[in-house]
């Protein structure tokens, strides 16, 4: 083989005998030979690959990923115990919750709404991450969070109910005829059938009457409207309806004295007229009806006997001065 000029060689065939030319033969020997060695580097980089890097190909920057991945674990390790943590407070204040509800007349919230229905198979990873440690601390940590933000929001809406529930039995209890309306003697047998001290037969008694001397003062039992005043036209002589709301109504007859008119706003406590003896009676006294819908209620029933009227004024005057 020999060279005429830098683009032709020569060579002598043993075959032919005779001498042949090989035009860019240079050309041709530095393809041959990028093309193998462009092969075999994409060999032994796919073989690297398969067997995970026996070669050490990027050894650094593999080893400051994993690095990061493992405090990556670390943190989530962190957070969900931090999130575990946190579910035990929820669990605190949903107890607590129930407890506020039955309080105020709620029933309790049973274990599956209380858990938002969070329970049940767990959902496939939506994270695209190779490690599949990362992975499944990742998922455990979406699903807690998932589920935490759910019973947050059942405690949230309790809270609510709780907190319209505590304003409805303020003005509730506020209105229910609840106080014994004035000082005197009655008689534990007064309601239901008995024999009238007038007329002397058998007749219902809707009401209890309270004896004490005319003029004796009487107080509201519950917030009101007053819804009539003046005589009955009957025998209850001079008598006042109060209406409380919420079905109640409370009645107060054979007043002396009137104090109140009808569409007043009255609070319970409230001076409201004087006992008397107008209308059939045999003595003065306060007949006292509690009526809820229309149907008459035994007033003893509604009565705190270890709370008088007075009493009652100077607490809830306590109360007002304490919250100014």
């Amino acid at each position: 083989m020999f060279r005429l000029n830098k683009h032709i060689t020569f060579y002598f065939s043993d075959k032919r005998l005779q001498i042949r030319e090989i035009k860019w033969f240079r050309t041709k020997l530095f393809s041959f030979v990028a093309t193998t060695v462009t092969i075999g580097l994409l060999l032994i980089l796919s073989i690297n690959y398969i067997f995970n890097n026996f070669i050490g190909i990027g050894t650094s920057k593999t080893k400051a990923l994993m690095k990061e991945n493992q405090l990556l674990q670390q943190q989530l390790v962190l957070m969900e115990r931090k999130m575990n943590e946190l579910q035990s407070t929820v669990n605190q204040i949903a107890d607590e919750g129930d407890r506020l509800r039955l309080m105020v007349d709620l029933p309790s919230l049973d274990k599956e709404t209380r858990s938002a229905g969070t329970g049940g198979a767990i959902v496939e990873s939506e994270f695209d991450i190779s490690s599949d440690n990362t992975s499944l601390l990742l998922q455990s940590a979406h699903e807690l969070m998932n589920r935490l933000q759910s019973e947050a929001n059942v405690q949230k809406h309790s809270y609510e109910q709780v907190v319209k529930q505590s304003e409805f039995n303020k003005s509730y209890f506020a209105s229910m005829p609840a106080i014994k309306p004035m000082p005197g003697f009655y008689s534990r047998q007064e309601f239901g059938i008995r024999i009238h001290p007038v007329l002397g037969i058998k007749k219902p008694h809707e009401g209890l009457d309270i004896v004490n001397d005319v003029g004796t003062p009487i107080s509201a039992t519950g917030d009101g409207t007053v819804q009539m005043v003046g005589h009955s036209g009957g025998g209850f002589g001079n008598v006042i309806v109060i209406n409380h709301g919420f079905g109640y109504q409370s009645v107060y007859a054979h007043l002396s004295k009137i104090l109140v008119r009808e569409g007043q706003h009255i609070k319970r406590g409230d001076l409201i007229a004087k006992s008397g003896r107008t209308g059939l009676v045999s003595g003065p006294h306060l007949h006292y009806e509690v009526r809820r819908n229309g149907i008459c209620q035994n007033p003893m029933d509604y009565f705190f006997d270890d709370v008088t009227v007075q009493e009652y004024r100077k607490q809830i005057a306590e109360e007002q001065s304490g919250s100014k």
